[in-house]
């Protein structure tokens, strides 16, 4: 995996709004792009993964991003 700055403000939206549907995800520290690539992200007490698309999407229309959306990242939470 490589570390990466990419759509940083869009990983961290969607990993803001996981938290509302699972308090236990963690601060946000970095992101990286996966053999996915999607965004691994490393956050205070694990991980999770952000897909391309939806940090995109965050970033040029915040309102198109969905509740299945927030919901797949806030259930691919891994604590440490």
């Amino acid at each position: 995996m490589n570390k990466t700055t990419e759509y940083t403000a869009g990983v961290r939206g969607m990993v803001s709004l996981a938290t509302a549907k699972n308090p236990s995800i963690g601060i946000y520290q970095e992101h990286f792009i996966n053999g996915n690539f999607d965004y691994a992200v490393r956050l205070s007490n694990g991980r999770v993964v952000v897909s391309a698309e939806s940090a995109q999407d965050f970033e040029a229309q915040p309102s198109s991003i969905t509740d299945e959306m927030i919901q797949r990242v806030a259930d691919s939470f891994k604590s440490l």
